[in-house]
């Protein structure tokens, strides 16, 4: 069984959105699931980084990543880029019919409130659309978690999604709304 992680620090990541899908052998995904409605579907995935959404619409697909910054993707499609080192609010219009809001924090913790915010997610798994468990490379701190969880209606979509980073004691969080 591989143990290797290669979960980013958390200050190094970038939050994009693109209006196209981008190939999925460019992420090393460890947990995905497919949420079905009656007019989209949503491909949800966990990597190492984070995570990647596709929503796919009236024949177009939007791409909502969050990534290491080294790692070089293509400059088409793209709608928005931003660091996350700090808290933002983001939109973009994908496609005429669609509109794109995103709130990205990033929180550093003390050990303690860490632990305690990671014990939290893991009780949480269960109602979660996606979670997963990172194998940890320190045994004094807790894995990794990813969790993210969605509120689809008819005419929107939230995605809430929590990243730990437990060598950085960090915690990515991610609020995204897709209206059509």
């Amino acid at each position: 069984m591989n143990t290797h992680v290669a979960r980013p620090a958390a200050k190094q990541l970038a939050y994009q959105l693109y209006a196209r899908v981008l190939h999925p052998e460019l992420f090393d995904t460890r947990a995905a699931r497919v949420v079905e409605k009656d007019s989209y579907r949503l491909e949800i995935r966990i990597c190492e980084a984070g995570h990647v959404v596709e929503l796919h619409r009236n024949g177009g697909v939007t791409s909502e990543i969050n990534i290491d910054r080294s790692m070089e993707l293509p400059k088409r499609g793209r709608c928005l880029s931003v660091k996350l080192n700090a808290g933002r609010d983001v939109s973009a219009q994908p496609f005429p019919d669609l509109s794109f809001q995103a709130s990205t924090q990033i929180e550093t913790l003390d050990a303690e409130v860490f632990e305690r915010l990671t014990a939290e997610f893991r009780d949480d798994a269960h109602r979660a659309t996606l979670f997963h468990s990172f194998a940890s490379t320190n045994r004094m701190r807790p894995e990794p978690l990813s969790l993210l969880a969605t509120e689809c209606t008819p005419h929107t979509v939230v995605l809430h999604a929590f990243h730990t980073f437990p060598d950085d004691l960090a915690v990515i969080r991610t609020q995204s709304l897709y209206e059509f």
